[in-house]
């Protein structure tokens, strides 16, 4: 049998759902998505980039943030000031630590050389850069974490410190070269077993793409990755920055 014709998993999934529910795979915003759509003026939600995010606990945070699908009680007052505890005033109003939130993304901003971001609703729309949307969702997670500790445990944990901050996002990014560095291992073994000069460069083409990419994305004054030594032959473009690892 032709196996190859056949329809995969996937597919088949699909179409039996459709046959169920005519717009399962349509989103259909809430009333609390269509108010944040339309307060970072969007006709959709961040959620490729959300999915793109390395730091997990950030990551399910942002997404859950962006779905206004927060485990928390309806018009219940705020831990910290005493009003009235939405998701907007948790993350982007509360006073206990709006300042000290300010102060790290700035921070953060000024010491990889991205543009300023005034902390709001509006960091919806600053997830293109990874480094920066990383940094958005460890400071939510904190902020999260912060918040359940003080009302399921009576523990007052302190605000959010630029030096854990930048710990925490070294840690991402190194998370995050490992990634890339393991696919660009696996290419390297597809170059060696290639039988033509094209073939070759082709390989040669996408590693050194992919590390001109990472660099872009993640390498900064802040922090660098160590490159080892046997890759440096496939940098190929002056704007590619790393550290040479000893």
């Amino acid at each position: 049998p032709h196996y190859e014709v056949l329809p995969n998993l996937k597919t088949i999934y699909n179409d039996l759902m459709k046959n169920q529910y005519l717009n399962y795979d349509s989103f259909n915003p809430t009333p609390g998505q269509t108010q944040i759509m339309k307060e970072i003026k969007k006709t959709t939600l961040p959620f490729l980039e959300i999915r793109k995010i390395v730091n997990l606990k950030g990551r399910d945070l942002l997404w859950r943030l962006a779905l206004k699908a927060l485990p928390k009680i309806h018009n219940a007052p705020c831990i910290w000031c005493n009003e009235q505890e939405t998701s907007e005033h948790i993350f982007f109003k509360c006073k206990s630590h709006i300042k000290e939130t300010q102060e790290c993304i700035n921070y953060i901003q000024e010491k990889s050389g991205g543009s300023r971001i005034n902390w709001g609703i509006e960091i919806f729309n600053r997830l293109d850069i990874p480094l920066t949307a990383n940094a958005i969702a460890i400071i939510c997670e904190n902020i999260w974490r912060r918040r359940n500790k003080k009302i399921h445990e009576g523990i007052t944990l302190k605000n959010l410190r630029k030096q854990l901050l930048v710990h925490e996002l070294k840690k991402t990014q190194t998370a995050a070269w490992e990634r890339t560095k393991n696919n660009i291992y696996k290419l390297i073994r597809q170059e060696k077993k290639a039988t033509n000069n094209e073939q070759i460069k082709k390989f040669k083409n996408i590693i050194s793409l992919q590390l001109e990419r990472f660099s872009k994305h993640w390498n900064s004054p802040l922090h660098t990755v160590a490159l080892p030594s046997n890759l440096n032959k496939y940098i190929t473009s002056l704007n590619t920055l790393y550290t040479p690892q000893l």
